[in-house]
């Protein structure tokens, strides 16, 4: 039975066939479900890059796993946000009084 990887992880590895110092130090693969992809790119505007975050851990192996998710947003604390002022307007002339 061959490897079936969990959805949205990854590994990489020391690159064995290395010989040049522009070729990577590590090589390997990631496997995101369309959901996931789907979910990230509706999150983000147009003409921006899509960003997802990553996680990394010291494996056996030489081996670093990954975890692949969409990118963390921080709530709005709708404390602070009420607790702001609203600006005044700069311009008196459309006041009636």
């Amino acid at each position: 039975m061959s490897y079936i990887p969990k959805p949205n992880t990854g590994s990489i590895f020391p690159n064995a066939k290395k010989k040049e110092p522009q070729q990577p130090d590590r090589t390997g693969h990631i496997y995101l479900t369309k959901e996931l992809m789907q979910e990230c790119m509706d999150a983000t505007p147009d003409g921006e890059l899509v960003t997802m975050d990553l996680s990394g851990w010291n494996n056996a192996n030489e081996r670093i796993g990954l975890t692949i998710k969409k990118q963390y947003v921080k709530p709005v604390d709708r404390k602070t946000q009420a607790a702001e002022p609203t600006p005044e307007p700069d311009d008196d002339s459309e006041i009636p009084f």
